[in-house]
Order: C-alpha cells, then structure tokens, then sequence
C-alpha cells in the first residue's frame, strides 16, 4: 500500500536545499547502516564519495573491540544512525536498551572524525521512557564532544512503524490507541540529517510540525475499517513533544529550528 502523506497529515513535505559538495570524496560512516534512513543516506551520498564505510547490527558497537578497525581511520562525517528504538522493550528491559545506545555513542565519539551527526528522537524532549531518556543522554554525549544531532520525529511507514503493524491485522477492525504524534516523511528524515552536517555544533530539527490524532491517522488510511481503541502500551506516551519544558527554538531559516536547552547548549 502507498500512502499520500499530505493528504493523511494535511501538509505538504518540508525540502531543504543540501550542499552535497561538503561530501565529495570524503571519509564518511553510517552506523545503523541497514535500516531505512542509512540505506538512503548512502544511496545519495555514494554518488559524490567511495569512501563510505557502513556497519550495523552485525556489529556490536557497546564493544570497543568491534571498533578497533575503524580507530584506524579518520573520518570526515560520522552518520551515527544506530539505536535499539523499541520503547516497549525498553520498559521491560531498561538496562539493556540504555546501556546499548549510550555506550554504543559513547564508542563511536572517541572515533576519529571532524564532523559527528546523530540522528535523535522528540522521544527525548522531556523523556518519559528509557529509550527517550537514552537518546537525550546520547545527544548531550555527541554535543559535549562538539557534533551536531538531528531531533527526528516519527518517520511514517518506517521500521517498527504502526503502519507495518497495521498491514499485517486481517481483521476489520483496526486497533488504534488515542494518542497524538508527530510525523515526518523518510526523505524528510534523511535530508535532515544531511543539512545537519553542515551546521555548527547544535541541535536541529524542522519548524512548525504539526500533531497528529493516531485515530485520524487510521480512519484517513482505513476509512472503510472499523477502528478499534486499545489501550496505551507500557512505554507509550500520551502526547508527543518536540521541544522540552527547559528547550527553547531558535529559527535558523524558514524550515529549520535549533533547540536550545536552559543552559544555551
């Protein structure tokens, strides 16, 4: 199933203009390699660079060991796509999920690079969850190292998205939990990150996105469905934020934001 983005979530797609010329013949690595904003990372950034090293789940990155190769190398941009993003696993297993993508960035920062982008999550603006609490961890790590973090929101129809869960349920009735979120597109994602690169160290994000009812969001993809309310699963949020309580926005241009937390960071 194709899906008309504009017409579900009533806005058109964000574009942004990337200068690929910072990439050309560069040093660059996509950790997270294999999913679905790293493939397309690489599918644009290989037509102006063959020095593009990609790892993902195959190897760990919590283990320095894995890592020693590319210790070896300098990079000119790092990618840092990697995370275990299953919130609902999180809450179940804290440890394991906080400690994987904290050490893991913690790894990949002590790697020698000129440039460190990571891709965050609103899930870590006023964090509910451990995964959300992990990412905001994580992108203080990557700023304090003077890198730079895009603030993803929800990527529609992506990895782990509700969308793929939607299109395995044969039923008539389409379960839906009433909660809002915020979307973006996959080349929006991506571009994001790529302009990111470009900037001074900060953090990132896209200006006036817009919330979204999960139960609007099903009617519009399933109008002839009978939508179902479920409750709230564990690791859940009721409202999605962008911004935190103590963050601020700074408008960098028309389309992109800087969030700035209380201390100006």
């Amino acid at each position: 199933m194709r899906y008309n983005f504009e017409k579900i979530f009533n806005r058109k797609e964000i574009k942004i203009n990337i200068n690929f010329n910072i990439f050309l013949k560069k040093n660059i690595l996509i950790t997270g390699s294999k999913g679905s904003i790293g493939k397309k990372i690489y599918k644009k950034l290989s037509k102006y660079s063959k020095k593009i090293q990609r790892i993902d789940i195959e190897k760990d990155i919590t283990k320095k060991k894995n890592l020693n190769n590319l210790k070896k190398k300098k990079f000119d941009f790092i990618f840092h796509l990697a995370a275990d993003k299953r919130a609902d696993y999180g809450e179940q297993y804290p440890f394991k999920v906080t400690t994987s993508n904290i050490i893991g960035t913690n790894n990949i920062i002590n790697l020698k690079a000129n440039k460190i982008i990571l891709a965050s999550t609103c899930k870590a603006a006023d964090p509910l969850t451990s995964y959300g609490a992990s990412k905001l961890i994580c992108e203080r790590i990557v700023l304090n190292a003077g890198g730079n973090v895009a603030r993803f929101v929800n990527v529609f129809d992506s990895n782990l998205s509700v969308t793929r869960i939607w299109k395995l349920i044969k039923k008539k009735n389409i379960p839906v939990t009433s909660c809002s979120r915020l979307f973006m597109t996959l080349d929006e994602a991506v571009n994001l990150i790529l302009y990111t690169a470009a900037l001074p160290k900060g953090r990132y994000s896209y200006k006036n996105l817009k919330l979204s009812k999960m139960i609007n969001v099903a009617k519009k993809i399933y109008p002839y469905k009978k939508i179902q309310l479920v409750n709230l699963r564990f690791g859940d949020r009721p409202v999605e934020k962008l911004i935190g309580k103590y963050e601020s926005i700074v408008p960098l241009n028309k389309k992109i934001v800087q969030i700035k937390d209380c201390w100006g960071i």
